[in-house]
């Protein structure tokens, strides 16, 4: 469920996130979301280990059945051949 909220920042502020979020391909609501989650998360929360945008890249892209390893192996080799 999505819920409106209504901020009142500093205008240079809110430019400048802005201007991150659409550096990072994300819309400014989702980068909040994001920040509120990672504040209010347990440390202990493995799910949180590693940052909200990183966990929601996990499981987009398909290997089939290659290692992880591999594919990292893979990628190194090309990007220093």
């Amino acid at each position: 469920m999505t819920t409106k909220l209504t901020l009142a920042l500093d205008g240079s502020v809110v430019k400048r996130a802005k201007k991150y979020a659409r550096d990072k391909n994300l819309c400014l609501s989702k980068l909040v979301e994001f920040f509120f989650l990672s504040l209010t998360s347990k440390a202990t929360d493995k799910s949180m280990a590693i940052s909200p945008i990183t966990a929601g890249l996990v499981g987009m892209v398909k290997t089939g059945n290659i290692k992880d390893k591999e594919v990292l192996t893979s990628a190194l080799i090309k990007k220093y051949q």
